[in-house]
């Protein structure tokens, strides 16, 4: 496919008139059909539906597990080369003469704020302490359990989750985009990144099947990220009052619980939607990224322990020495108790974040694409893999940190390793706090779970209506922002009712398969129009 050919604008079909004005019917409606299907399927057979998802659950993980794997780590190793290599400094994302519409620092404050959303908070003390008490290496007998030893072991596991692998998910998806539609001219939508190895055929079915299936990922992935966020305010308003409203001896929030919750929090989202943009969407964004930081500083402040810096520094260098195999290691591959232990560890924690993340990739890569024009290639790789994965590292260093050196020093006493999932923040907190200071620091924590929640769902939402639009503007009215409000309130609450917060994590593992594989082919899409783009012209001049 000639210059010209991948720089053929597509024409996609969209409706001038009515309710639907701007919108391309078969993608819009077809998501919303797929929706509304999966609810009342949900709803009206629940125990059919719950073996349904779990044996789902278990042939993708059968299928696929070793896919995500593998996907995951070639999209590191191709960013990485695609840094180093030298046409990346020449190549730009945009047209000749584009220069950066944002500065430096805000371009980098943004790509972070992307990408974290609740799961940063919900997994911020749950997963460096769960990992202190088993993790691949414990089960091998490399590193003890429980120990100030296995903090490196604790925080590479962590950080393996959290780092390259997820921002380099997002950095594909974001080249694919900004080359072809800054440089290129191409619509921005899900397919015009795919247009390099399709071309022209894209305007048609297709095309559609990749705008749809890209929205219906977006949905799991916001999904299971309300969800999540929403057990832990429901935890945060069990440890504040004591009732048992919120959750029960066990800790586990109720499906009542759940559901109020949830009708306060897309209540919130409609209204922060419906204010517009500028107000609403922008105000909720900066007020929860600057709680957040302001509860990192608080912990910063309050255990002013000089080994926080060393939890940072360990478990960097051991995340950094092991990631060339540990990206690539599928356990299981022989019948050892060890290996098994090994595999069912990886299904649990690394399948469902490589899952989690690919569900995430259309709306942030698609909004780290939107912000990056006039970037070079090697700026938007750098920035958006360097950059974010610094900032959750400093985070789950300080955050998890401090619950890790609670229990290393016996000031915990075991209480944050036995409590909840959904406890152990607060457990944390009680520990670090007395009285009307940890009153106030629950609340802090379950109004930015509450925060985190609206921003990521009214960012999902815009990346919908704009899929919808086929890149359009003309997506920005209130009614589809109501409807698709609903839609995932629906979605949301429809699978919580089938199984609780299990049943989203399963549902969100299944729906990531079909989106991996559109992934793959951006991948290569972007690699071939990084071939065409670092190709000399006739007297040595470079294609921009």
């Amino acid at each position: 496919m000639s210059m010209t050919d991948i720089s053929r604008q597509l024409t996609i079909r969209t409706v001038e008139g009515g309710p639907y004005k701007g919108f391309n019917p078969t993608v819009a409606l077809s998501a919303k059909l797929a929706i509304l299907v999966l609810v009342v399927s949900l709803v009206g057979f629940p125990t059919a539906a719950a073996t349904f998802t779990e044996t789902l659950r278990d042939m993708t993980i059968s299928l696929f597990a070793s896919w995500y794997v593998h996907l995951l780590g070639v999209f590191v190793v191709v960013c990485i080369l695609l840094a180093l290599h030298p046409a990346s400094a020449r190549i730009k994302m945009g047209r000749h003469g584009d220069i950066p519409e944002h500065s430096t620092q805000s371009w980098l404050a943004m790509m972070f704020c992307a990408g974290i959303g609740v799961g940063i908070l919900v997994f911020s003390v749950s997963e460096p302490i769960s990992h202190y008490s088993s993790n691949p290496d414990i089960l091998a007998g490399t590193v003890p359990a429980a120990s100030a030893e296995t903090f490196g072991s604790a925080m590479r596991f962590t950080f393996l989750h959290w780092g390259f692998s997820a921002w380099g998910c997002y950095a594909v998806i974001g080249m694919a985009l900004g080359l072809a539609c800054h440089t290129h001219g191409q619509p921005l939508t899900m397919r015009s990144a795919l247009v390099p190895l399709f071309g022209r055929v894209m305007e048609g079915p297709l095309g559609h099947l990749v705008d749809i299936i890209s929205i219906l990922a977006i949905v799991a992935g916001i999904t299971t990220t309300i969800v999540l966020g929403l057990e832990q305010i429901c935890s945060g308003l069990s440890a504040l009052t004591g009732s048992p409203f919120f959750a029960d001896n066990a800790g586990n929030p109720p499906l009542i619980a759940l559901l109020t919750a949830l009708v306060v929090a897309i209540g919130v989202a409609i209204s922060s939607i419906l204010s517009g943009v500028d107000r609403g969407v922008k105000w909720i964004s900066n007020a929860g990224v600057i709680a957040a930081f302001g509860m990192l500083l608080v912990f910063l402040i309050v255990m002013s322990d000089r080994r926080l810096p060393g939890i940072l520094v360990d478990g960097t260098w051991t995340y950094l020495k092991t990631l060339p195999a540990q990206m690539f290691t599928v356990y299981g591959d022989d019948t050892s108790p060890i290996a098994g232990a090994q595999a069912g560890w990886q299904n649990d924690w690394t399948v469902f974040y490589w899952a989690w993340w690919i569900a995430f990739a259309p709306f942030v890569g698609m909004f780290l694409a939107r912000i990056s024009r006039g970037r070079t290639l090697r700026e938007f790789i750098l920035g958006a893999m360097i950059g974010p994965t610094a900032m959750c590292f400093i985070w789950f260093s300080v955050i998890g940190g401090s619950a890790l050196l609670l229990e290393a020093d016996g000031t915990a006493g075991g209480r944050i390793i036995a409590a909840p999932h959904a406890f152990r923040i607060y457990e944390t907190i009680a520990l670090m706090f007395d009285g009307p200071w940890a009153i106030l620091m629950n609340v802090a924590v379950a109004v930015l779970f509450l925060l985190l929640i609206v921003a990521s769902s009214t960012a999902a939402i815009i990346a919908i209506k704009s899929i919808g639009a086929a890149g359009g503007t003309l997506s920005e009215t209130p009614t589809h922002s109501l409807v698709w409000a609903l839609a995932i309130a629906a979605i949301s609450g429809a699978v919580m009712s089938v199984g609780g917060v299990q049943s989203v994590r399963d549902v969100m593992i299944v729906a990531a398969v079909p989106f991996s594989g559109i992934m793959a082919l951006m991948l290569v899409s972007a690699l071939r129009l990084i071939w065409v783009g670092s190709r000399p012209r006739r007297g040595g001049a470079v294609r921009t």
